[in-house]
């Protein structure tokens, strides 16, 4: 019995690390592939209805905040005013980030204009709570719309930016 508990005790404490790594990059690939998925939907539909389309956070889904933490919306700005009027379609929505995650790199809505081009280009980065680079992920963002998620080009287990720069966690 005093064996059995002995290995017991060695296996949890080697595997447990091992499950709360898997559990934060998972927590963060999550995040950004719903946000993936979500900025791809709004620059097709700016292409396709061929209007300028707003990706931003929202706390209502009627307004846009500046909280990427916050739940994200996609709608057609049919009067390129940046902001949702009653009468304009909502396309598209997700979730919060996760909570054990953080977000940085932008601030406000991303509008995508019928070309499917943005007027800034964009990495949005998101990092475990720990602050942890080696878990950070982002979305890139080129000025043609071009979207792609950062990679480790340089294998120093942190994944760069659209510039080469490796990503940190404010």
């Amino acid at each position: 019995m005093l064996i059995t508990v002995a290995i017991l005790a060695i296996l949890v404490g080697v595997v447990a690390p091992s499950i709360n790594t898997i559990l934060v990059k998972n927590r963060v690939t999550g995040d950004i592939n719903t946000l993936s998925a979500i900025a791809q939907q709004a620059r097709f539909s700016a292409i396709n209805e061929q209007f300028n389309v707003i990706l931003c956070p929202t706390t209502s889904y009627s307004a846009c905040v500046s909280d990427w933490a916050n739940a994200k919306m996609v709608f057609i700005d049919e009067n390129s005013n940046g902001s949702r009027d009653s009468s304009e379609p909502l396309i598209a929505s997700s979730d919060p980030l996760n909570s054990g995650n953080t977000i940085s790199g932008i601030s406000g809505a991303i509008s995508f204009s019928e070309q499917g081009s943005i007027s800034n280009s964009a990495t949005i980065t998101i990092c475990p709570k720990s602050k942890d680079a080696s878990y950070a992920s982002a979305l890139l963002l080129s000025l043609y719309g071009r979207i792609s998620v950062a990679i480790d080009s340089d294998d120093d287990g942190i994944n760069e930016d659209l510039s080469g720069t490796a990503l940190t966690c404010p």
